[in-house]
């Protein structure tokens, strides 16, 4: 499930996902707030078909599968969960907003959405939930490497 959905900046909540899609700003605001059903008729009325990888990248979900992969090397200590965990977490780190964000630098925003070719953080940001995980999976990992040592 994972291969399917996740993506450079962060994990896609499923595939078309037309919330906070390619250059969402354009959208009308009564359309951006209406109902996933209503929205991508929307889309389609519009000719804006979604296109596979211009769905939003949300940050809240790397954190929590390498807080999952944690509790599984710390169950098993086997070190492919280790590797993993250390994966997700570093994905994690690397969705921090940087000093040049409009939102300003270390920033944990809900989601990355493409705009006019480049991926942003999106207006969520910051996001308590994402800074949540992200404090979960950092405690996670710190529990992990004094098991490993």
């Amino acid at each position: 499930m994972i291969n399917h959905l996740q993506g450079d900046y962060g994990i896609r909540r499923y595939l078309k996902d037309s919330f906070w899609c390619k250059n969402y700003q354009e959208v009308p605001q009564e359309i951006r707030t209406s109902l996933s059903t209503e929205r991508e008729q929307w889309f389609k009325e519009n000719n804006r078909e979604l296109q596979p990888g211009e769905e939003a990248q949300w940050c809240i979900f790397d954190p929590i599968i390498s807080a999952i992969f944690g509790l599984r090397f710390q169950e098993t200590k086997n070190h492919q969960y280790l590797q993993q965990q250390t994966n997700y977490l570093n994905r994690s780190l690397g969705q921090i907003t940087p000093l040049s964000s409009k939102f300003g630098g270390f920033k944990c925003p809900e989601l990355y959405y493409l705009e006019n070719g480049a991926y942003v953080p999106g207006d969520a940001t910051p996001l308590l939930w994402t800074q949540a995980n992200l404090k979960v999976a950092l405690a996670m990992m710190k529990q992990s490497l004094v098991i490993n040592n």
